[in-house]
């Protein structure tokens, strides 16, 4: 991982710490992308899902407000569905 590429997942990681993104977060978030190919940004946005899809099921249940944060995530970094891990897709999917 490139040092922009984990100054990126630093960022993610500070905005959905509280699980609120705010408006001068996301144009952090939009300000930092601009310097990165689109592929890279990609790239470090599925790993962030992955990440927090590990985080979910770390106990071996994913919970209604997991799967709301998930949400929230795939959804403000709009991240294609192909892109998610299937065990992740099938989750949202399931309400």
């Amino acid at each position: 991982m490139t040092s922009a590429e984990a100054g990126l997942m630093r960022l993610l990681t500070a905005i959905f710490a509280d699980n609120v993104v705010t408006a001068e977060e996301r144009q952090e978030l939009v300000e930092l992308q601009a310097d990165l190919e689109p592929a890279t940004v990609q790239r470090v946005f599925k790993a962030f899902v992955e990440q927090k899809w590990g985080e979910a099921l770390a106990d071996g249940v994913v919970t209604e407000e997991e799967k709301l944060i998930l949400r929230r995530v795939v959804e403000e970094l709009e991240v294609p569905e192909s892109a998610l891990p299937p065990r992740l897709r099938l989750s949202l999917r399931a309400r």
